[in-house]
């Protein structure tokens, strides 16, 4: 998990060891570790390409984007930060 303060709120690292989930935190900008990092780089790539001049027209854009994101692209996305993914 990154450090996101919202990560470390009371009960968050209790609910997801309650569910048997182990939690790892990255070390500090480790983006290349972190999945989500991904789809951003994606996203931020999309409205560049795009160049948006309305919030209409971004959220149009984010949106599109956000529904091609495929089961593939996930898997892609944790594998290539080293994370099993089978």
């Amino acid at each position: 998990m990154d450090n996101l303060r919202a990560h470390k709120v009371a009960g968050v690292e209790q609910m997801l060891e309650a569910a048997r989930v182990r939690v790892i935190y990255l070390s500090p900008y480790s983006l290349d570790f972190n999945p989500i990092e991904h789809l951003w780089w994606q996203l931020k790539s999309l409205v560049k390409k795009f160049a948006p001049t309305t919030e209409e027209a971004l959220k149009a854009i984010l949106n599109l984007d956000l529904m091609l994101v495929s089961e593939k692209h996930l898997r892609n996305y944790f594998t290539h930060c080293c994370y099993c993914t089978s």
